[in-house]
């Protein structure tokens, strides 16, 4: 989730808005800019690395996987970082009694991987959650003096993910875990460019529950009375938010990048 995006993307119509959306972009030509990463211009993988002769290499290391296809595994070494361009990933580490514990989404924009080190075995496993199109940065290129300007900011971010995880797993009842759950989609989906109200979620209320400390039972009830109450409306997989501003109330305090 190979054909070229265009310089300037429209946010999409409801009806064409998935999670991360499938149309793969032209990272894979050499003569051309990715942009499809970043909707602000400029290919991320060459903010991420501080010299450019690097860059043809990488845009030859672009893959696609199925949905359900792993992108790596649990005790595997850890052999790249990998740039969501469309699709989206499931990151989950098995527990010693054998249960699925999800540790986060990733969807385009996101970078996976970022706690691997060279020839370290991984310690969770990436999943794709539908056809995503992912660029490979090999960790052979990403020594700390390699690491270019966008470095930083990524792990900020990935930090501040888990600040918000830690606040609402210690602090928030099941509506203010749900709630805050869906405000962070809508501030990585309006940053990307697309809908912040209107979305597609490409993982199962499983894994919303695993993610959350919920059941899914849980889930399913909060997400009931939140339709029920006017603050979203909610069939299947797709989702609006109606009242975004009550929304972020019931969510109360989060972090931000």
């Amino acid at each position: 989730m190979t054909m070229t995006m265009p310089m300037q993307q429209v946010p999409p119509t409801t009806n064409q808005l998935n999670l991360v959306q499938n149309q793969p972009s032209g990272c894979g030509n050499t003569s051309q800019e990715c942009h499809s990463c970043d909707p602000r211009g400029g290919c991320l993988a060459e903010k991420m690395m501080e010299f450019q002769g690097h860059i043809d290499q990488l845009r030859q290391r672009n893959l696609t996987y199925k949905s359900n296809e792993h992108i790596f595994r649990e005790g595997e070494d850890s052999t790249g970082l990998y740039v969501i361009k469309s699709g989206s990933v499931k990151l989950y580490l098995t527990t010693e009694d054998g249960e699925e514990q999800v540790l986060g989404f990733y969807m385009r924009g996101d970078v996976v991987g970022l706690d691997g080190q060279i020839n370290v075995p991984r310690n969770s496993s990436a999943i794709a959650l539908e056809t995503t199109s992912i660029c490979k940065l090999p960790l052979n290129h990403l020594s700390d003096r390699g690491r270019g300007r966008g470095y930083p900011k990524l792990i900020a971010e990935l930090m501040t993910r888990d600040h918000n995880l830690v606040l609402m797993l210690a602090r928030k009842d099941a509506d203010g875990r749900l709630a805050s759950f869906l405000c962070d989609l809508s501030r990585r989906f309006e940053k990307s460019g697309y809908s912040a109200t209107a979305f597609n979620l490409s993982m199962s209320r499983q894994d919303i529950g695993s993610y959350l400390g919920l059941a899914i039972e849980t889930v399913s009830r909060t997400l009931t009375r939140f339709q029920e109450s006017g603050l979203l409306q909610a069939s299947r997989r797709k989702l609006e938010i109606l009242d975004f501003d009550w929304l972020k109330k019931v969510a109360g305090s989060q972090a931000t990048p």
